[in-house]
């Protein structure tokens, strides 16, 4: 059945969001009631589970009725949840994460079993337990019952999704970021296999960035990876037709999974700006896919996606990959939320959750229904750092809502790539730079042309969204920015207890209330020593690790040859990867090795492989 986009109720949506969040930033910044920020949603019989990250919720809601059942406790943030039956395992917090085991009858706590830093994804089968482990770049099969770890395996980059496959015999991983250098001509997001034990890694089309969502077919024959798809290659002069990103979920036989086939989500006036969540319908029938940027849900004809790849494949041209592939079987459903992401479904509807409006959306699969809103949280009243967050995220504002702030910088961080922007000329591309301490650490932008990160954020908005943003808008998300709180380095100890929380403005976004930082490892001790002998803290002084300077690295090539390079902060640079100015050391050892002729910054050469691996592992640990 064709099916037919909907402009103007989507732009209707869209200004009506924009208007009420910029009614919310007015509001007095003290008077803040917690937001629930769902990530996951699961049904369970008639009811649905949400999962609050930042409430550390799992709540029954009655969708009939809109009136939550039962509101359960947890221990640390949730990332997402799998269940059996009445028991719910959520995985739960960052360097020290659990998996909580919880009886969704009684409300109790059973347990909860140790699953590594960011445990994310969890699947359920055959008695086993899989968990991503973020952080620490792994995968985790345990024992449901127990908790005990039976296998464990490695993944390229931040694995943020898994899927296995029915007999259990396939475990995938979806990784979120390039794990490569960024100066070559391809680099991309991988996916990764295991079958007999063994680890076999796929790359996606070039330019995948900011996977977050997998989803398997019933019969497991195929799978769907939602991901930002970015043109990288090309200076940011436009935004028309997608030409800086698109935005796509790819289909994978996994028969054949060096074969991926993006299907590009956008029409070709009208960006679906960072695909999030993806579900199979429980017949295989239905593809369905969040739009966390433009707020709204894509309804997928599946057989008839595969027969329309099939029809019009061509070996070594993705005939999918152009704008307008879907046209006829898919509809695109302004959902009543901001920040869809996580979804469910129980057949007849879908429960979609709104991670910054605090709100399900129910949505009928039957043809003609309209959406409708449940209400998590009424007395949410966002804070201004909050309303930024979700400005940086939200797509509806930029030029046919092809990208947000966060499609280049997800989380607030990089996307791995190398971008040629305009404000230093054209042909000089540059790794993308994290926005963690950029208010703190002026000027920015790798040649330090922004006097400021104040400046920068403006300057993004018209140079790279084409919007002129109003004073309210430019003050948030600069709110948002300034109060990141650091993600602590998986090289730390994370078990031995941080020091005393500072009062220190220069230390309080590393030392945070809140924030373990965990202590540092003896190798990274013994690092921290040479990282002073052999001059490395001459440019990057605590507490920023940053001289805030304009340096000659003698790494400046091509257009940029013999220009000096603004001194990058240290703080997280364990996951800011590839590093230099333009991404061409794969790792923190090539960059001190390899890549530092004449040992001008910092004197490594003639460190012997001891000391050398201590460095580099205190280095990882700030």
């Amino acid at each position: 059945m064709a099916m037919k986009l909907k402009p103007m109720l989507c732009a209707s949506a869209a200004v009506i969001c924009c208007l009420l969040a910029f009614v919310s930033c007015r509001r007095d910044p003290d008077v803040v009631s917690g937001p629930v920020a769902p990530v996951d949603v699961k049904v369970v019989d008639h009811l649905v589970a949400v999962l609050g990250h930042e409430s550390r919720t799992l709540e029954l809601v009655d969708p009939a009725s809109g009136e939550k059942v039962k509101s359960i406790r947890l221990g640390q943030p949730p990332n997402g949840m799998a269940i059996d039956g009445v028991t719910a395992y959520v995985a739960e917090g960052g360097p020290c994460g659990v998996v909580e085991v919880v009886d969704l009858e009684s409300g109790a706590r059973k347990g909860s079993f140790p699953a590594g830093n960011t445990p994310m994804s969890p699947v359920l089968r055959g008695g086993k337990l899989y968990v991503a482990c973020r952080f620490d770049s792994k995968i985790v099969e345990m024992d449901a019952s127990t908790g005990n770890v039976l296998n464990s395996w490695s993944v390229p980059r931040e694995p943020v999704a898994l899927a296995v496959s029915p007999d259990g015999r396939k475990i995938w991983a979806a990784g979120h970021l390039p794990a490569g250098t960024a100066d070559g001509d391809f680099t991309a997001a991988a996916l990764t296999l295991v079958e007999d034990g063994k680890t076999t890694h796929f790359p996606l089309s070039n330019g995948t960035q900011g996977v977050r969502g997998m989803a398997a077919s019933p019969d497991g024959r195929y799978l769907a990876v939602a991901h930002v798809l970015s043109r990288y290659q090309v200076p940011t002069t436009q935004l028309d037709r997608g030409w800086m990103n698109t935005n796509a979920v790819t289909i994978i036989d996994t028969e054949r999974p060096d074969k991926p086939h993006p299907v590009l989500l956008d029409d070709p006036d009208a960006g679906a700006a960072n695909p999030w969540g993806v579900l199979f319908s429980g017949d295989g029938g239905k593809l369905l896919v969040t739009h966390a940027g433009t707020h709204e849900l894509s309804v997928i004809d599946f057989p008839v996606l595969l027969e329309r790849m099939k029809r019009e494949d061509r070996e070594n041209e993705p005939v999918s990959e152009r704008l307008g592939f879907l046209h006829g079987l898919r509809l695109r459903v302004p959902l009543p939320l901001n920040g869809p992401r996580a979804l469910a479904s129980d057949g007849k509807n879908v429960y979609v959750a709104g991670y910054f409006s605090d709100t399900l959306a129910e949505v009928p699969l039957k043809a003609g229904a309209e959406p409708r809103k449940i209400a998590l949280n009424g007395d949410f009243r966002p804070s201004r750092e909050k309303m930024g967050e979700q400005y940086f995220n939200d797509a509806s504002h930029c030029f046919q809502g092809w990208q947000s702030c966060a499609t280049c910088h997800p989380d607030g961080r990089v996307d791995g790539l190398n971008w040629d922007l305009l404000n230093d000329g054209m042909g000089n591309p540059k790794n993308t730079r994290t926005m963690f301490l950029s208010h703190r650490t002026s000027p920015v932008m790798t040649l330090g042309v922004r006097a400021s990160a104040e400046v920068a954020v403006t300057a993004g908005f018209v140079h790279i969204q084409f919007l002129e943003p109003s004073r309210e808008l430019a003050e948030c998300v600069n709110e948002y920015l300034k109060n990141m709180k650091e993600v602590p380095s998986p090289f730390l100890t994370a078990q031995t207890p941080s020091k005393s929380q500072t009062r220190n403005d220069s230390c309080i976004q590393c030392h945070a209330p809140g924030v373990e930082r965990g202590a540092l490892s003896e190798s990274a001790r013994r690092g921290k020593e040479i990282f002073k002998t052999a001059g490395c803290v001459n440019c990057h002084p605590h507490p920023y690790f940053t001289t805030k300077e304009l340096i000659a690295t003698g790494t400046a090539r091509g257009l940029d040859e013999g220009k000096s390079i603004l001194v990058p902060s240290l703080v997280e640079v364990w996951r800011t990867a590839p590093y230099l100015h333009d991404g061409r050391a794969k790792t923190i050892r090539e960059a001190v090795t390899t890549h530092n002729p004449g040992d001008l910054r910092g004197k490594t050469s003639g460190l012997n492989d001891r000391d050398l691996e201590d460095l580099i592992n205190y280095v990882q640990s700030l």
